[in-house]
This record gives C-alpha cells, structure tokens and sequence, in this order.
C-alpha cells in the first residue's frame, strides 16, 4: 500500500466564471444551511460510526432536499455533513468537562476590574482529566478543545450567570457565513453532474535554466443557476495556468482529487470564487523507531523564534547520560517582531481612533432618540471614519498573518533542515497551544512578548511541520512543556534563571530571565534558557525512543519521570553542518550570519568563532555540505 498525503491549491476562478461560480455558491450555501439547521436536534446521530462519505450519513436523517439535482445535493449534503460531525465530535469533548465547570473557575471583580476567566485553574483542571483519560486508556488528543470549550463555557458564565448544561446551549448553529461546497458527493472530473475538469500537460522550457518542464493547464466548467434560479451547464472556461510546484507534482504522478469551490469576501465587500485543487501525492515511509538513533529538540524561545539541539543514546561509559551531537542553534526573528511590534501598536491606536467615532455616533443616535436633538452635521463623516479605521484594521492584520505564514515555512525548513543533516528522524517541540502567558508583561517589550507567545504563529508552525514531516517520513512529536525552561539539563535538578549569568546578577531570580543557572554545587551549569529548554525537550523525546525500542510501548513523559537522563555535551561531534543558504549573506558581525534573503530581520547564531562562521557563509561549502549530505 502506497502512503500519500493530500495538498491544497487554490486557484482563482477567470473572470468569466465568477458569476457563475458566485450564484453556485449562494445556492448551495443556503441548502447547506438549511441542512445543518434542520440536523441541528440530531446531533447526537453523527457522533458514532464515521465509515463512508458524509453525504450518506445526512442522507438517512434528511426528510426534504433543495431540488438541486442529485450530484448537487450529494455536494451539499457531504459539506453539511462534515461540519455536523465536527461539532458532533466538540459536543462529546464537552460533555467530558461538564463536571468541571464551577465557579471557580471564574476571579472574582475587584474593584474597577471585572469579573474574569482563571486560565491558571482552567489549564490544571484540563491537564487533571487529560492524565486521568491517559491513565484509562482513552483518547487525550482532544486536550486542546477541551481547553477552548472550558474557556468558552467560563466565557458565558460571565455573559449569563450561570454554566450551560447542553452543548447546544452553548454553541449557536454553525450556519455558514460564506460560500464553501465541495464537490467529492460528485461522480469526478470527467463524468461529474454539477463540475467538469480537465488537466493538460504539455513541455514547456525554462528560460533561466535552459532545461525542459513540464506545463500544465487547468479547464473547468460548472453547472450553475442562472439569474431566474433554472441550473444548466455553462460553457468550459479558458485555459487556467497552474503553478509550477502544481505542475511539478503532476509530471510526478500525482492524482487529482475532488476539488472545493470557495468564496473570499475582501474589506470592501468584493467577492472572488476560489477553486481549491486538491491533489494526492506520494509520500516517504517513517523508519522503524528500532533504527533511530538521534533526536532534534527545539523550544520556543524567549529571546529567539527556536533553540534546536540534537541528542543521542548515551555510549558505554557515559553513565547513562545522553550525548549532545550539535552546538546550540537559535533562529533570530528580531527584525520580524519588531515589525510585528509596531503593527500591534498601530492596530491599537487605530482602535482607539475607531472607537472614538464610534462613541460620538453612539451619543448622537442615543440623543436624538431620547430628547429628540437634530443628528450633527459632522455624523456622517465619522460614520465614515469608522468604516475606514475598520479596513485598515483588517489589512493590518492580514499583513500580520502574512507574516507569520512566511515565518512558519521558514523555520519548518530549517528544522526538518537541520534533521536531515544530522540524520535524524524525530523531530520533539514543546506544545504550547494551551498554555496563555499570564499578566500584561513588564513594559512595551513585556507585552509584546507576551502577545506573541499567545498568538498563532506556533500553530501554525505545527501545522507546517506536520505536514511537511509527513511527507519526508519524519516523525514530529509534540512533548510536554512543563518545567523544561526552569530544569537544569545536565543533572536534572530544578533552576531558576537571571537576567545575566553574572555571579553579581544572581542576586534576584527572574521569572522570564535568558540566562538559566544552576544551584547544585556539584552541577553549577549555566547558559541560555532557551538553549537548556532545547536540550530538556531532547531528553524528553529520547527518553520516548528509548522506551520504545526497549518495551515497544509509546507513552509520554515530564520532566520528573526517572526515564528522563541527564544530558552529556561531547564537543568533539558538536559541529555545524549548516551554512548560509540562497543569496550570499551580509558580512558577518560578531557571531550572526543572515539568513537567505531575510537580512536584518532573522540571523543564525552560534556558538562558532567569528573565522569559522565566516567561513559558513561562503557560497562553495554551502554547496560541498549539501553535496556530501
């Protein structure tokens, strides 16, 4: 059996077809919700046995359809049915944590401040069922919903005064607000009754490399309702160039899958039709555990995006310690967050701009209704300024999501990077979905780091990772992040970290210090936090490798468990195998050298010496590493 794995990409739709397209979409929206909404009471039905489409499961428990056309209504029911089983899976999570929810999960108001979620308590309680669901044997992946819907649930408390008891108490009807259908209810691209593709590859020449490729054109065509409601087919559209990474994939033997067809609204109200062309592409095989040896660990940082170490099984006479194989590498996005920084600021000021105006037409309305006063002339201009302060709210944020997009991919890449010139398979990160930095942080720096920590970013570069380890046969392992940043990595002991590693400096321990120093006289190791997080997460992941090869069992494990060793650095194997990749960084400046086009906004750092760094910069070892890797 070949293992595969899908990727998504959307291609717009021609201009010639987005009417089309858009009245497809706004039919079927309103067929979709009228299923959920009628479904909604049964939704206890789609909790069981998931075998098959979804479209059949709707099929058995819907009484009336749109009249769309068979095929149609398959397409409706199937994206109807997903979202029913979606939520159908929410509600079991949240019937698990009924029995959690008491007030005290909610502070008290104090004074001018109001009544609050504890997330401190919300986080125990969730980390207490997801031990005890461990401990039976069932199911803890839903450890993430389970914070969200507690979170959710505490959320109206404080609107209503009181906990739901039901989840659809809880939980609105999840109608939908734009146009979404997929077409996998269809029958495919050449005998399908609501679409029709065709793929064409022909060879094409690359202009810069002067080599042959391979070009492949997309043709669609749907059947959609005209303006009077009659469906019927329109014409093919014109040939839609792919992508070359589509075409790539294609000249390799992917196979095309049911595509999704989609609505983007823009801030201005305009609405573009998106087709998602999905394809299934071959994927690498995961080596057994019984042949791995090494494991890269990597920590969000405090003073850096990620701290990667390598670790490997300790060898005889090493006293059961774990041998580090690779110096401390910290990926500095310093540039980026300061510009991230300074788009949050904006996002607040424009805030505040906005609700001013927003107050002033609040008063004015409320006035007018109340005394019967004349509206001033000046309302619709801030009316006005309202609309326009929220669209560059929205492309500010955009711009932010952009961002970490970008960021995403690019540290991904270095990670799986970095394993593959180690040779490693098991790629450990710390999972901190769940866990929201608590208070509003020391100063501009404090709050922005602290917004940073609880922002997407981090999901986002699971995702990534997931998906790209998946298809390259590495293993990504997310491990508990628990007491991995305040553990000394060398004898296990607990540690407290400093705003400098100074003797003089040690005199006050700081909660989010970058230095972390041991206590243990017979230890004292010091060094950056994030590197000593680095090395823990490792430890964790070996301690699973090890447990593994020796018991065949697979369990999880924290920093207190004995499996755990400590850490053994041997320098000698500690090299960096990494240059500089793409365009020939800047000069280096003390120990940095800049990363592929990404100069003064992220910087590779080291613990190299200048000359031997500025040596990694060189364009020819970069090739004779890669060469020989």
């Amino acid at each position: 059996m070949v293992k595969t794995h899908t990727l998504s990409f959307p291609i717009r739709v021609p201009d010639g077809m987005q009417a089309q397209a858009l009245r497809l979409l706004d039919a079927s929206r309103l067929a979709i919700n009228q299923i959920i909404t009628t479904l909604w009471p049964q939704l206890d039905a789609f909790a069981g046995e998931r075998a098959g489409p979804a479209w059949k499961q709707v099929e058995r428990h819907l009484l009336t359809r749109s009249g769309h056309g068979s095929r149609q209504e398959r397409c409706e029911m199937e994206q109807a049915g997903r979202i029913l089983r979606a939520q159908a899976s929410r509600k079991r999570v949240f019937e698990a944590i009924v029995p959690l929810l008491s007030e005290g999960l909610i502070i008290p108001a104090q004074g001018k401040q109001p009544a609050r979620k504890d997330h401190r308590q919300i986080t125990e309680q969730v980390s207490t069922l997801r031990a005890q669901l461990q401990d039976a044997g069932e199911d803890a992946e839903a450890f993430v919903a389970m914070t969200n819907l507690m979170a959710q649930a505490c959320n109206w408390y404080l609107h209503t005064g009181a906990f739901p008891s039901t989840y659809e108490a809880l939980q609105p009807v999840p109608v939908l607000s734009v146009g979404h259908l997929t077409f996998a209810g269809d029958d495919g691209m050449k005998a399908g009754q609501t679409y029709r593709a065709r793929i064409e590859l022909a060879p094409g020449c690359d202009l810069e490399s002067r080599q042959e490729r391979q070009l492949a054109s997309l043709s669609l065509r749907l059947r959609t309702p005209d303006d009077q409601g009659k469906w019927s087919w329109g014409a093919w559209s014109q040939a839609i160039a792919l992508p070359p990474a589509v075409c790539a994939l294609l000249a390799q033997g992917a196979l095309p899958q049911a595509p999704t067809l989609r609505e983007i609204r823009g801030d201005d109200g305009s609405r573009v039709a998106v087709l998602d062309l999905t394809l299934e592409v071959s994927a690498r095989y995961v080596s057994p555990l019984e042949q791995e040896t090494r494991v890269l660990g990597w920590d969000w940082g405090v003073r850096s995006l990620i701290t990667v170490s390598i670790l490997q099984p300790p060898e005889e006479g090493d006293e059961e310690r774990y041998r580090q194989v690779s110096r401390p590498l910290f990926l500095d996005t310093g540039g980026i967050d300061g510009r991230q920084a300074r788009l949050r600021r904006e996002i607040d000021r424009l805030k505040a701009c906005r609700d001013r105006y927003g107050q002033l037409v609040k008063e004015a309305q409320a006035a007018q209704q109340e005394h019967g006063a004349p509206l001033p002339a000046h309302l619709a201009g801030w009316q006005q300024r309202v609309r326009e302060y929220d669209a560059r709210i929205s492309q500010c944020w955009k711009s932010y999501e952009r961002r970490n997009r970008e960021l995403a991919h690019l540290a991904s890449n270095l990670l799986i990077l970095l394993a593959l010139l180690s040779d490693c398979r098991l790629i450990c990160g710390e999972d901190l979905r769940t866990l929201k930095t608590q208070g509003r942080g020391r100063g501009v720096r404090g709050r922005f780091r602290n917004w940073r920590n609880n922002s997407t970013v981090r999901g986002e570069l699971w995702r990534v990772l997931k998906y790209k380890c998946h298809l390259l046969g590495i293993r990504a392992r997310q491990v508990e992040a628990r007491g991995t940043t305040h553990t000394c990595p060398r004898c296990g002991e607990p540690a407290k970290t400093y705003a400098s590693a100074a003797p003089e400096d040690r005199k006050k321990a700081v909660a989010w210090g970058p230095m972390l120093c041991c206590s243990n006289a017979e230890c004292l190791w010091n060094g950056a936090r994030d590197y000593a997080a680095s090395l823990n997460i490792a430890r964790l992941g070996m301690a699973f490798l090890l447990t593994s090869q020796q018991t065949r069992r697979y369990e999880s494990y924290r920093m207190t468990s004995p499996e755990v060793n400590s850490c053994l650095y041997s320098g000698q194997e500690a090299t960096l195998l990494l240059p500089s990749q793409g365009i020939t960084p800047r000069s280096p400046e003390g120990k940095h050298v800049y990363y592929a086009g990404w100069s003064y906004a992220i910087a590779l750092r080291t613990s190299q010496p200048r000359g031997v760094l500025a040596i990694l910069s060189t364009s020819q070892l970069r090739k004779d590493v890669l060469s020989s890797a």
